[in-house]
């Protein structure tokens, strides 16, 4: 019975087209609007400290100690990104990545905007920038 009610919530929601994706989500190639955000935090040393904590409690299972994708805590998607190459998959703009942290990818990459504020995402922004690839 529980099942039959949530199918008809969701399918209500549906219909109505009250299911709207931001126009800065994540998505594969890189989104031009996402783009357009600007990095409000400043890349200080307090910063991508706090970043790394961030990232040692919440990202390192699955990208591993270095952010080379190798944590082993990947789930059915596959390989976890390596966050330290010149490839970054869903953009490499700092309000790419934000984007992809704060609203995740998929179910394997899940957002992390119920868990830590939009500061503490772009602390592990700045961070993420100290150990990858330079311009």
């Amino acid at each position: 019975m529980f099942r039959i009610q949530i199918g008809i919530a969701l399918a209500a929601i549906l219909v109505l087209g009250q299911v709207k994706v931001p126009p800065t989500a994540p998505r594969f190639g890189g989104n031009p609007e996402a783009a357009k955000i600007a990095n409000p935090s400043s890349r200080t040393p307090e910063s991508i400290a706090a970043g790394k904590r961030t990232y040692q409690r919440l990202c390192v299972n699955c990208h591993g100690p270095e952010a080379k994708g190798d944590g082993g805590g990947a789930g059915a998607g596959g390989q976890p990104s390596d966050l330290t190459d010149e490839k970054w998959d869903y953009g490499a703009t700092d309000g790419e990545i934000f984007s992809v942290i704060h609203d995740g990818t998929s179910a394997d990459m899940q957002g992390y905007a119920d868990q830590i504020g939009d500061a503490e995402i772009w602390n592990v922004v700045n961070y993420l920038r100290s150990i990858g690839p330079r311009k």
